[in-house]
């Protein structure tokens, strides 16, 4: 049996963070800031060594003293040479500090410094969102897609390969990946093997081929539906694993086309579909095995929200126009329209709470 590697994904991140500071540091004349102290210690040292001829451990002292401008006092009588090379020593141990604190503060407040640090606090927050949808792809329609299922109390995580676009992910309040959302990597910090769901809203249906054979071969049970931009790219995206392909322009045709020649039936699909003030709404429930409504028929249900649609636990998708008789079997999806109170009483039954 083939033993399987573990999965070393999630140290991606750190390790990135402390190459790039590694990178950073080696790049930058920061050995010679962070080494000049030593060098001005050692000179020190040396010089009232070989000018009045202390003993190290007094002439280690006189040198820390006259750098760091306590002001102690001589440690021993100096000569005239000695007082000259302790006025060099303090201009330059002066000077060199200022530089270092100067260095120091632009390179804690740089972009370079900050980015690893803040892309490993947002990798904190990515790492606790779960059964969230990814939305690959951030433009037009992935930003209208965000801000549906934000209102709908959906957990999102956007990828894009643009990073104004990620920046403005965020700004909106939405957590966002900077990379290219067919590489495994970049799904696997998105969290994908928590998602529920994957989006592929991109503009390249070739691209969407990619990254659904991708997300699939890391996550088997997750529910994708892909944006189609060519009718002919329909059948290719379903077999690479699509469950749902939708065309933009498909669906906007169609709606134009419903406003014109069924106005009332639009306006009152509209009210019942979007949030807001409007009390009757439509919502899908799936009925839970310890449910008191499992194994009851609709007529012994008794239900005060309108049972429109069932689809059994034996069918894929398939919904059916119910009657009393049908039985509400564990698993059955049901959709139902009613009023918000209706609607919830009916979430807490299918529940069994």
């Amino acid at each position: 049996m083939k033993r399987q590697l573990p999965d070393r994904s999630r140290f991606k991140p750190k390790i990135q963070t402390y190459r790039h500071h590694v990178n950073y540091l080696t790049a930058q004349p920061f050995w010679i800031i962070f080494g000049l102290p030593f060098l001005l210690l050692a000179l020190g040292t040396t010089g009232y060594m070989l000018i009045e001829g202390w003993p190290i451990l007094d002439a280690i002292f006189m040198t820390v003293i006259t750098i760091s401008t306590i002001g102690y006092g001589e440690v021993l009588p100096l000569s005239h040479y000695g007082r000259l090379f302790t006025i060099v020593l303090i201009v330059i141990g002066v000077i060199s500090a200022s530089y270092a604190l100067t260095a120091a503060v632009e390179f804690v407040s740089s972009n370079e410094f900050l980015n690893p640090i803040r892309q490993r606090r947002r990798q904190r927050v990515l790492d606790k969102i779960k059964d969230h949808c990814i939305i690959c792809g951030f433009g037009r329609l992935g930003r209208s897609l965000a801000q549906e299922l934000q209102a709908r109390g959906t957990a999102v995580i956007a990828i894009d390969l643009d990073r104004d676009a990620a920046e403005r992910c965020r700004q909106m309040g939405i957590p966002a990946v900077t990379g290219n959302a067919s590489d495994e990597n970049t799904l696997r910090e998105a969290g994908l093997v928590r998602a529920k769901s994957l989006v592929t809203a991109t503009a390249s249906d070739a691209e969407n081929v990619f990254i659904i054979l991708t997300a699939k071969s890391i996550n088997p049970n997750l529910t994708i539906i892909s944006r189609c931009n060519k009718d002919t790219s329909v059948l290719k995206l379903e077999k690479a694993g699509a469950d749902t392909v939708i065309s933009p322009y498909a669906i906007a045709g169609r709606r134009v086309a419903h406003i014109l020649t069924h106005p009332n039936v639009t306006s009152f699909l509209d009210g019942v579909l979007e949030f807001g003030d409007h009390q009757m709404r439509l919502e899908e429930f799936v009925i839970g095995p310890k449910s008191p409504l499992a194994g009851k028929t609709l007529s012994e249900a008794k239900l005060n929200a309108v049972v429109l649609a069932v689809d059994p636990p034996d069918e894929e998708r398939v919904f059916t126009h119910p009657h009393a008789d049908t039985r509400l079997l564990p698993g059955t999806a049901i959709i139902a329209m009613g009023l918000d109170r209706e609607l919830y009483r009916l979430a807490k039954q299918v529940k069994g709470e």
